[in-house]
């Protein structure tokens, strides 16, 4: 990668954000492609974060509702509020005074704080009862097992932890547990509205962009600000096509007969495939849903019909 370009990234991101992604001695590209993959893993866990926030709020304002027999229970001393939460409760209150709405429930419930949800079931509402009423009652579709004031208070504190770290833009590609917080936060919405769930997992990125880590930003990096020092000249220009003998391990960073290369993709040509070529045809292959590459034969290596019935009948790995 450009060493100039990234020092321009770096210069207006904040060398500090940036460092934490090199502590390994990592050089520009690899430094910048943690930074974005952190990036889009964050972007990739919002809708399930929402999803889970509004669910969350949503089934404790009916739950509540119920028991205090109004909309406006946070008024209520059947909600037995603690007195932080009561506090959140009139700030809520002076925010939207002050942009002149009217104090309907709808706006104060959507006004209150993710930290005023979860605290239902901290310590203080395990003395008052109110966090085991909404453990059996807001998450009708949990296991009897997970139906306790306690196990949920540790699964929301978790999840708002990973959402404030979200949020706020700070690294999480480092935690180990994080394919494990972001099952959890899919199951939690299960245990709220399984329609949700539905919803949340059709939509959800999350997984397809661990899955593919860092090729995917290294591959735009080299390509669109190449190290200049490094780009090929015509005198030392390499041949654009290159026959490998034995089978290639084409992992990220694999030494190539084009140098050291990230990424890419191992495509398997079906004898079909090869007919279509020797017929003179093009194939279209799409890498890594980046950019396209062409193959087509060469007209004096374009064979005979009774060649190409043999190549029918041979099975090629690729």
């Amino acid at each position: 990668m450009n060493p100039a370009f990234f020092q321009r990234i770096e210069n207006i991101l904040h060398t500090e954000r940036i460092d934490v992604y090199r502590r390994d001695g990592a050089d520009y590209a690899i430094t910048l492609s943690r930074y974005l993959l952190n990036m889009a893993l964050s972007e990739s866990l919002y809708p399930a974060l929402q999803f889970a926030e509004i669910a969350l709020r949503n089934a404790i304002h009916q739950t509540l509702t119920t028991r205090c027999g109004t909309d406006a229970w946070y008024d209520s001393p059947l909600a037995r509020l603690s007195t932080w939460q009561q506090d959140n409760v009139t700030e809520a209150k002076d925010a939207l005074r002050k942009r002149r709405k009217a104090l309907t429930p709808g706006r104060i419930v959507a006004e209150l704080t993710f930290g005023f949800w979860t605290a239902f079931f901290n310590n203080w509402h395990a003395r008052t009862g109110i966090g085991s009423y909404l453990a059996k009652n807001a998450f009708p579709h949990a296991p009897a097992a997970e139906q306790y004031q306690s196990k949920l208070d540790r699964r929301w504190l978790e999840i708002r932890d990973l959402r404030n770290r979200v949020f706020h833009h700070e690294r999480i590609i480092h935690w180990r547990d994080l394919d494990v917080r972001h099952d959890q936060i899919l199951q939690v919405i299960t245990w709220i509205s399984p329609e949700l769930h539905e919803m949340a997992s059709v939509l959800d990125r999350f997984t397809a962009i661990r899955q593919a880590g860092l090729a995917p930003w290294l591959n735009k990096l080299h390509r669109y600000w190449p190290n200049p020092a490094r780009l090929p000249t015509t005198a030392d220009a390499k041949p654009a096509i290159a026959m490998i003998p034995e089978a290639f391990n084409a992992t990220n960073g694999a030494e190539t007969p084009f140098g050291r290369r990230w990424g890419g993709d191992v495509f398997h040509l079906a004898p079909d495939h090869l007919a279509a070529l020797q017929a003179g045809q093009t194939l279209a292959l799409d890498v890594q849903n980046e950019y396209v590459t062409f193959l087509q034969c060469a007209e004096s290596a374009k064979l005979e019909p009774a060649i190409k019935a043999k190549l029918r009948g041979l099975d090629y790995g690729g």
